[in-house]
């Protein structure tokens, strides 16, 4: 581990950590050894005659550095692969970046094992932004007026402007309030670029940090994140600094954001907001360069009110679905219909669990009955072709066949069993996942591991299908198979609200 004071890459001397990191993540405040700064810059400037004094002055004084932000990643066995793509995309798209308002690349490391807890260490150092987030700010009380949130969206649509209209463009992701920053003069960055993505590298299944819930639209639980994402984004952000509340607490039954009665702003901007953050994609602006004159004209937003409709999707008590789910401030647990290959999946798991030597000998009776059966008839004919003594063998080969129908019957019979009862049921609560598959009731496999090792939550589509998959450091966690569209939104929803 880090500390105060070490020096990564003979460089960069490490000052303090700054804000909260997950477990392999670190940031710190640094000094950049390479780049001393001239206290008397500007008075040299004025005064070029009196240059020699200043520099026996600085010779003299406490030598100070140009601060920036070094951003630490751990290559270990907990760290998911999908992680460092993430890491190593961010330093890659920072690189291509050139906006006042975002901090400037500086550079992109690896520290050998030798360092941090004897495991490789990735480092991305940028700009370091002083300032407070808004997120500070509102923890600090702190409540915006709409003029104040007016100036606010305008910067922030500047930005997304430019990013959104590079050559690939770039999406930020993860835009809310910890990641604009209030800088000391006065300006708004924004920062954390570890989740962006360049529209030419989407794919099919999408990321969801957990604890950005609320902030993030419907389509990016399928990787399907366009410009108007980022406009949601910003549009659950904004709402957030003028109610003081979290978008996940504004949410009805269909996750429309509704803030109308919990603020008095003019109806023009609430209406702005409010096609900003529509559930439907295609009611939200396309852009925002056109979302940024709506703000200044109002022409185009009151063109867009007239066609705001509230999506009526994933409502638990209208969506025709087997899916039982029961949820309390402490828990949250869901019953789902489970594949009929998850049973047989086990069992192989089972054999190369065995395999490996790390097998619980209670574990290993139903594999030995299953490769009995099979190795049994083919021990018979062996023996009789050893003794070579036919009416041995063809005894044999009537038993073999005899016990091939046997088991093609019991796997019939465990597939018939499995789609007919087999159950995925889920259960979190404060510190713990538990995952539990069932037959009739019955319980054949049970997972538990801490809360906090989950990742993320993950939307699969094979063929018409859908499931949702639950990521955590040390495995993945299938929910259903043969779900639709809007319950695999409904159920990936709820269970992210619920971990928010």
């Amino acid at each position: 581990m880090f500390e105060v004071g070490d020096i990564l890459c003979e460089r960069y001397q490490l000052l303090e950590p700054l804000g909260k990191t997950a477990i392999g993540h670190q940031t710190w405040l640094a000094d950049d050894l390479f780049s001393p700064v001239d206290v008397y810059c500007e008075q040299k400037k004025q005064y070029p005659w009196l240059k020699w004094i200043f520099d026996v002055n600085q010779v003299f004084r406490p030598k100070i550095y140009e601060k920036v932000t070094v951003k630490l990643l751990a290559f270990n066995p907990q760290l998911s692969w999908e992680q460092f793509k993430l890491f190593e995309r961010e330093a890659k798209v920072l690189q291509g970046l050139n906006h006042p308002f975002i901090p400037r690349y500086r550079n992109y490391f690896e520290l050998s094992g030798h360092r941090g807890n004897s495991v490789p260490w990735f480092g991305l150092v940028e700009d370091y932004i002083p300032g407070k987030s808004l997120q500070d700010l509102l923890e600090e009380g702190e409540r915006f007026s709409e003029s104040k949130i007016r100036k606010i969206a305008i910067k922030v649509l500047n930005i997304l402007i430019y990013l959104h209209e590079l050559n690939p463009p770039v999406l930020h992701r993860d835009i809310k309030p910890s990641n604009l920053i209030l800088g000391e003069d006065n300006n708004i960055y924004l920062i954390d670029f570890g989740a962006v993505q360049d529209q030419s590298s989407v794919t099919n299944i999408s990321f969801t940090v957990v604890g950005t819930s609320g902030y993030t639209p419907l389509e990016q639980f399928w990787g399907k994140a366009v410009f108007s994402s980022d406009l949601y984004a910003l549009g659950a952000t904004l709402i957030h600094l003028l109610t003081g509340i979290s978008p996940t607490n504004l949410h009805n039954q269909d996750y429309q954001i509704e803030f109308g009665e919990k603020v008095k702003i003019k109806p023009s901007f609430q209406t702005w907001l409010t096609t900003l953050t529509e559930v439907k994609l295609s009611q939200r602006y396309p852009t925002a360069r056109e979302a940024l004159t709506a703000l200044k004209t109002g022409e185009t937003l009151k063109k867009k009110k007239a066609n705001n409709k509230t999506v009526k999707s994933g409502n638990n008590h209208e969506l025709k679905t087997k899916i039982k789910l029961s949820k309390t401030k402490k828990s949250l647990q869901v019953v789902i219909p489970s594949s009929q290959l998850k049973l047989f999946k086990q069992v192989l798991k089972i054999e190369t669990i065995f395999i490996n030597n790390r097998l619980n000998i209670k574990k290993v009776i139903p594999l030995v009955t299953m490769s009995g059966m099979v190795l049994i008839p083919f021990s018979l004919i062996f023996t009789g072709m050893m003794l070579k003594d036919p009416s041995f063998i063809m005894a044999s080969l009537e038993i073999m066949g005899g016990m091939s129908f046997m088991m093609i019957f019991i796997l019939l019979f465990i597939y018939i069993i499995s789609s007919m009862g087999a159950k995925t049921c889920l259960v979190l609560d404060k510190e713990t996942l538990k995952i539990q598959e069932k037959i009739l009731g019955l319980e054949y496999y049970q997972e538990e591991e801490s809360k906090s090792n989950i990742l993320g939550i993950f939307i699969h589509k094979f063929l018409q299908r859908y499931n949702v998959t639950i990521n955590t450091r040390k495995m993945i966690y299938q929910l259903g198979s043969q779900l639709t569209e809007e319950e695999a939104l409904w159920l990936a929803k709820e269970i992210e609200d619920w971990l928010h």
